[in-house]
């Protein structure tokens, strides 16, 4: 709770000290995703469908704000998520999040004992997000942190987080994640660098390390792939050498910095 007077306090201070301009009309997006890693071996589809409203600011630039109402939606035929989330961005840069996610589980992991673990069955999750960018002299910074909290339904042993690759309590789990990543510009289409994907159980006292490389390769304004790998270590998921990559295709170009190129452009104007 205290996370969350924060967050909203920081908002509210935000657009207090921000000049508001009259907001335009709402903006549809959607963005679409394949994402596969090597081990724990895992893969999903995902779509991302939102509107979002301008509130201040020019979005030809860095220095607007805006809010955005989504849909979370992911499924790898054994593992299918539906959620809700509220964005509230003050700034381009800063982005400030709240969410509700669901998923029905039917999973049989061969790096986990689920005899002992609740791997299957439904799994709820409520979290605050927040998401920072940076940029300068072709060095991109991006820091997100997450809290959430977890409730599994079923038989009442520790349940285990396919997302997080954490085993939480039976009463449920509270989770804080942070993900730096930093990476050069190379040219126009690479982008390489190095990041750190750390998640920690508060009440369990479990966690999940992976940190290492990471490249980004633009196929076209539409497309990207996004790939790295490096050691993943977890005191109950085995640590090994692990792999990942996520295929990006943006349907129609979000209120995101990152879609600043796109937004000019709507490219199959479905919306």
């Amino acid at each position: 709770m205290p996370l969350f007077i924060n967050i909203v306090c920081l908002t509210l201070f935000s657009f207090w000290f921000t000049p508001i301009v009259q907001a335009t009309e709402p903006l549809a997006d959607l963005k679409t995703s394949f994402s596969a890693r090597t081990y724990p071996i895992g893969a999903q589809f995902a779509a991302s469908p939102g509107i979002a409203l301008p509130i201040w600011g020019d979005t030809s630039t860095w220095k607007y704000g805006y809010a955005r109402l989504g849909l979370n939606l992911a499924s790898s035929l054994v593992v299918n998520r539906a959620g809700v989330e509220i964005q509230v961005n003050p700034i381009s840069i800063l982005g400030l999040s709240a969410g509700y996610d669901t998923g029905v589980r039917n999973i049989t992991p061969k790096y986990l004992d689920c005899s002992l673990y609740e791997c299957n069955h439904r799994l709820d999750r409520k979290y605050l997000k927040m998401l920072l960018l940076g940029a300068s002299h072709g060095v991109i910074l991006s820091v997100m942190g997450r809290y959430e909290e977890l409730r599994a339904y079923g038989s009442r042993k520790p349940f285990f987080d396919e997302m997080t690759l954490l085993v939480g309590s039976s009463t449920g789990e509270n989770v804080l994640t942070w993900n730096p990543a930093l990476l050069y510009v190379l040219n126009e289409n690479w982008k390489l660098g190095a990041t750190s994907l750390y998640s920690h159980a508060l009440d369990t006292g479990d966690y999940s390390h992976l940190y290492g490389p990471v490249g980004s390769y633009t196929v076209s304004p539409q497309f990207n792939i996004l790939g790295g790998g490096g050691l993943n270590r977890s005191p109950v998921v085995h640590s090994g050498w692990a792999a990942f990559f996520v295929l990006q295709y943006t349907v129609e170009p979000s209120l995101s910095i990152v879609d600043l190129p796109l937004r000019k452009k709507s490219y199959l104007g479905i919306f």
